[in-house]
């Protein structure tokens, strides 16, 4: 192994130990109150080093969330509802307590505006027709609609299978697609 790749993996170590503070704290307080001193402190790492990876408490959200929110994208243009999504919604609704925090503002703008862009590249590489709108408009749209949708299951405020909303979060988001592209 070499030198770089050894420095590799300890950045990543340490990148890990701070989303994983990060997502810790945000269990135990709400997003507002989540300070990059306490991640710092948590992660068992100084607030440089925290700095060196993170340049705000905001990043540390959007680099949190990219990957469950990728699961949310991953319905644009498939054909049938991706496997992992079913996973991420029971992940979402057995964290309950986070998403009372996450679907709140500013944490839910946040959230949505990381949907969004994911959409907006997955829209980029479905097809090369100019839509009438910019894609990044029709992608926080499909993102508002999906957040519609999750926001009062997650919070247990309507009861619904996880997989007649993982099937409805892919056929209304792919019907706004197709409504745009068609008209």
């Amino acid at each position: 192994m070499s030198a770089e790749d050894s420095l590799d993996r300890r950045q990543e170590k340490t990148r890990q130990a701070i989303r994983r503070a990060f997502i810790e704290l945000l269990f135990e307080l709400n997003y507002n109150d989540v300070t990059v001193a306490a991640v710092a402190q948590r992660a068992n790492v100084g607030r440089s080093t925290l700095y060196e990876h993170f340049r705000t408490k905001s990043d540390m959200l959007r680099d949190s969330l990219t990957m469950p929110m990728s699961s949310l994208a991953a319905v644009i243009g498939s054909r049938d509802v991706p496997a992992q999504l079913g996973w991420w919604l029971q992940h979402f609704k057995e964290r309950q307590a986070l998403g009372r925090v996450l679907f709140y503002l500013p944490a839910r703008d946040i959230m949505l505006d990381v949907l969004a862009e994911l959409i907006e590249a997955r829209l980029e590489k479905l097809t090369e027709a100019t839509p009438p709108i910019p894609l990044r408009l029709l992608a926080s749209q499909i993102a508002a609609a999906q957040f519609a949708l999750l926001t009062p299951w997650i919070l247990g405020q309507v009861a619904v299978s996880q997989t007649v909303l993982a099937e409805t979060l892919h056929l209304t988001s792919n019907g706004l697609v197709r409504s745009i592209f068609q008209a």
